[in-house]
């Protein structure tokens, strides 16, 4: 992605927020309201799944083109239709560079669900469903804005960009899996409900976590693009 200035990524990341502010809370309604939220250890939820990625492509896509590629100057998209063939293999390179990085997180948070208690045989299926769940959460966008090369140093909590984007990948990481932590809590409980069988009480926290992280990136950034748009207004007049 190319390099913005202080405005432009606080309109990318306010965009990127808002979007999540309102299709995670659909998703997680329609999810509790239709009892598709009980087969969210299931191969069935796959398709879930697959809407959470394709709206966070729709997301990237959107944003790039409104943020980044739109205020472009001229000489800079020609330049880069110049150099289209070696972008297509640094794209191509980087696709399987993400999906490399996106197997082997799973593995990882595969392993350390079993390493926090999970049972390793007997639910192994809706372990590495949730694995999959955090993949698409926390690692994917993450390949999407930064690049598969940034993942670890997002995961460690280190920005590898020195600027909002970086601050809400990392906090998105953070809640979602705090947010899955959190939701072991209530599994060893003895209140007998569905929603406390493996791992949906650690799903839901997932996603309530990414859609809280999400909210109050929303809520600082509001104000702040509604000073700096005031501010530019006043310089304006003031150059008038």
């Amino acid at each position: 992605m190319a390099a913005l200035d202080e405005t432009q990524n606080g309109m990318l990341v306010t965009f990127y927020s808002a979007l999540s502010c309102i299709y995670f809370p659909i998703i997680i309604s329609i999810l509790y309201f239709t009892d598709y939220l009980y087969i969210i250890g299931k191969n069935s939820f796959l398709p879930i799944l697959c809407l959470f990625a394709v709206a966070e492509c729709i997301k990237y896509l959107v944003g790039n083109y409104r943020f980044v590629r739109k205020d472009l100057p001229i000489g800079r998209r020609q330049d880069d239709r110049h150099g289209k063939k070696g972008s297509m293999r640094n794209r191509v390179r980087e696709f399987f560079k993400s999906g490399a990085t996106l197997v082997a997180m799973s593995a990882v948070y595969f392993s350390i669900a079993i390493l926090f208690g999970a049972e390793a045989f007997s639910k192994h299926e809706e372990t590495y469903m949730l694995s999959l769940l955090l993949c698409v959460l926390t690692i994917f966008p993450a390949c999407l804005n930064v690049g598969a090369h940034s993942v670890l140093s997002l995961l460690l909590g280190i920005r590898p960009t020195p600027d909002l984007l970086g601050v809400m990948l990392v906090r998105n990481m953070q809640f979602t899996l705090f947010g899955t932590w959190l939701g072991a809590f209530v599994i060893p409980l003895d209140w007998d409900r569905p929603w406390q069988a493996w791992p949906v009480p650690c799903s839901v926290g997932a996603l309530l976590g990414h859609t809280a992280s999400n909210l109050i990136m929303l809520i600082i950034m509001v104000p702040k693009l509604s000073t700096s748009y005031s501010r530019t207004v006043k310089l304006g007049r003031k150059d008038w």
